[in-house]
Protein backbone atom coordinates (compact mmCIF):
# COMPACT_ATOMS: atom_id res chain seq x y z
CA UNK A 1 0.00 0.00 0.00
CA UNK A 2 1.34 3.02 -1.48
CA UNK A 3 1.52 6.43 1.05
CA UNK A 4 -1.94 8.44 0.36
CA UNK A 5 -1.80 12.11 0.94
CA UNK A 6 -4.90 14.91 1.38
CA UNK A 7 -4.95 18.45 2.51
CA UNK A 8 -8.41 18.95 4.10
CA UNK A 9 -9.72 22.24 5.65
CA UNK A 10 -10.87 21.00 9.41
CA UNK A 11 -14.01 23.09 11.05
CA UNK A 12 -13.28 23.08 14.57
CA UNK A 13 -16.49 25.38 15.01
CA UNK A 14 -17.92 22.45 17.20
CA UNK A 15 -15.05 23.07 20.03
CA UNK A 16 -16.94 26.29 20.94
CA UNK A 17 -20.31 24.71 22.35
CA UNK A 18 -17.93 22.96 24.96
CA UNK A 19 -16.62 25.47 28.39
CA UNK A 20 -14.20 27.66 27.26
CA UNK A 21 -11.40 25.83 29.57
CA UNK A 22 -11.91 22.74 27.28
CA UNK A 23 -11.88 24.45 23.44
CA UNK A 24 -8.49 23.72 23.14
CA UNK A 25 -8.43 20.48 23.83
CA UNK A 26 -11.63 19.65 22.28
CA UNK A 27 -10.30 21.02 19.24
CA UNK A 28 -7.22 18.63 19.22
CA UNK A 29 -9.59 15.46 19.27
CA UNK A 30 -12.04 17.02 16.73
CA UNK A 31 -8.48 17.07 14.46
CA UNK A 32 -7.87 12.88 15.49
CA UNK A 33 -11.45 12.12 14.85
CA UNK A 34 -11.66 13.41 11.52
CA UNK A 35 -7.87 12.43 10.49
CA UNK A 36 -9.45 8.69 11.74
CA UNK A 37 -12.78 9.88 9.68
CA UNK A 38 -10.94 10.45 6.56
CA UNK A 39 -8.33 8.58 6.09
CA UNK A 40 -9.29 5.70 7.88
CA UNK A 41 -6.42 5.00 9.70
CA UNK A 42 -5.85 3.29 13.24
CA UNK A 43 -3.50 5.83 14.43
CA UNK A 44 -2.98 9.80 14.86
CA UNK A 45 -0.18 11.78 15.35
CA UNK A 46 -0.19 15.24 14.82
CA UNK A 47 2.24 17.68 14.60
CA UNK A 48 3.61 20.15 17.04
CA UNK A 49 2.91 22.77 14.69
CA UNK A 50 -0.54 22.13 14.33
CA UNK A 51 -0.98 21.52 18.23
CA UNK A 52 0.35 25.14 18.30
CA UNK A 53 -1.60 26.77 16.15
CA UNK A 54 -4.62 25.45 17.99
CA UNK A 55 -3.18 26.92 21.41
CA UNK A 56 -1.73 29.89 19.54
CA UNK A 57 -4.60 32.43 21.11
CA UNK A 58 -5.04 30.63 23.95
CA UNK A 59 -6.66 27.29 25.36
CA UNK A 60 -10.16 29.17 25.34
CA UNK A 61 -10.14 30.87 21.65
CA UNK A 62 -9.05 27.63 18.89
CA UNK A 63 -8.98 28.97 15.47
CA UNK A 64 -12.69 28.42 13.68
CA UNK A 65 -10.96 26.09 10.97
CA UNK A 66 -7.28 25.00 9.91
CA UNK A 67 -5.92 23.32 6.97
CA UNK A 68 -3.26 20.92 6.84
CA UNK A 69 -1.99 18.22 5.11
CA UNK A 70 -2.71 13.85 5.97
CA UNK A 71 -0.10 11.63 5.17
CA UNK A 72 -1.21 8.07 5.85
CA UNK A 73 1.84 5.19 5.50
CA UNK A 74 1.83 1.37 5.18
CA UNK A 75 1.81 1.12 8.56
CA UNK A 76 -1.60 2.76 8.40
CA UNK A 77 -0.74 6.03 11.15
CA UNK A 78 -2.05 9.12 9.83
CA UNK A 79 0.68 12.21 10.58
CA UNK A 80 -1.22 15.78 10.56
CA UNK A 81 0.89 18.46 9.43
CA UNK A 82 0.28 22.13 8.63
CA UNK A 83 0.26 22.73 5.37
CA UNK A 84 4.00 23.84 4.15
CA UNK A 85 5.42 22.81 7.82
CA UNK A 86 7.22 19.79 6.76
CA UNK A 87 9.17 21.65 4.46
CA UNK A 88 10.40 24.69 6.70
CA UNK A 89 11.42 22.01 9.12
CA UNK A 90 13.80 20.37 6.88
CA UNK A 91 14.93 23.68 5.76
CA UNK A 92 16.13 24.59 9.08
CA UNK A 93 17.13 21.32 10.03
CA UNK A 94 19.63 21.74 6.85
CA UNK A 95 20.72 25.13 7.82
CA UNK A 96 21.37 23.98 11.16
CA UNK A 97 23.35 20.77 9.65
CA UNK A 98 25.04 23.24 7.38
CA UNK A 99 26.19 25.67 10.34
CA UNK A 100 27.41 22.93 12.52
CA UNK A 101 29.72 21.72 9.73
CA UNK A 102 31.14 25.19 9.05
CA UNK A 103 32.29 25.22 12.87
CA UNK A 104 33.31 21.97 12.71
CA UNK A 105 35.29 22.96 9.95
CA UNK A 106 36.74 26.00 11.43
CA UNK A 107 37.82 24.44 14.78
CA UNK A 108 39.62 22.00 12.81
CA UNK A 109 41.52 24.74 10.74
CA UNK A 110 42.35 26.57 14.06
CA UNK A 111 43.68 23.43 15.55
CA UNK A 112 45.85 22.61 12.83
CA UNK A 113 47.10 25.84 12.61
CA UNK A 114 48.14 26.18 16.07
CA UNK A 115 50.09 22.93 15.70
CA UNK A 116 51.57 24.12 13.19
CA UNK A 117 52.94 27.53 14.91
CA UNK A 118 54.18 25.41 17.92
CA UNK A 119 55.99 23.19 15.77
CA UNK A 120 57.62 25.91 13.99
CA UNK A 121 58.16 27.58 17.57
CA UNK A 122 59.69 24.33 18.51
CA UNK A 123 62.23 23.99 15.45
CA UNK A 124 63.10 27.62 15.67
CA UNK A 125 63.80 27.90 19.22
CA UNK A 126 67.15 26.38 20.76
CA UNK A 127 66.73 23.09 22.73
CA UNK A 128 67.56 24.77 26.54
CA UNK A 129 70.54 23.14 28.10
CA UNK A 130 70.66 20.45 30.51
CA UNK A 131 71.33 22.45 33.66
CA UNK A 132 73.18 20.09 36.25
CA UNK A 133 71.10 18.62 39.58
CA UNK A 134 72.17 19.99 42.42
CA UNK A 135 74.03 17.40 44.92
CA UNK A 136 72.09 16.10 47.81
CA UNK A 137 73.24 16.66 51.63
CA UNK A 138 74.72 13.59 52.63
CA UNK A 139 72.46 11.94 54.94
CA UNK A 140 74.54 11.32 58.63
CA UNK A 141 74.62 8.24 60.16
CA UNK A 142 74.41 9.58 64.01
CA UNK A 143 72.96 13.06 65.38
CA UNK A 144 75.51 14.62 66.45
CA UNK A 145 76.04 15.22 70.37
CA UNK A 146 77.20 18.44 71.62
Amino acid sequence: MANLERIYTIPLKDAYEHPRKKRGKRAVKLVQEFALRHMKAEDVRISEGVNSLILRDSIEKPPRRIKVRMVKGEDKLVRVWLVGEEEKIKAAADTKKKAEEEKKKKTEEAKKATEAKKAEAAKTAPAPAAAPKPAAPAPSAAPAKK
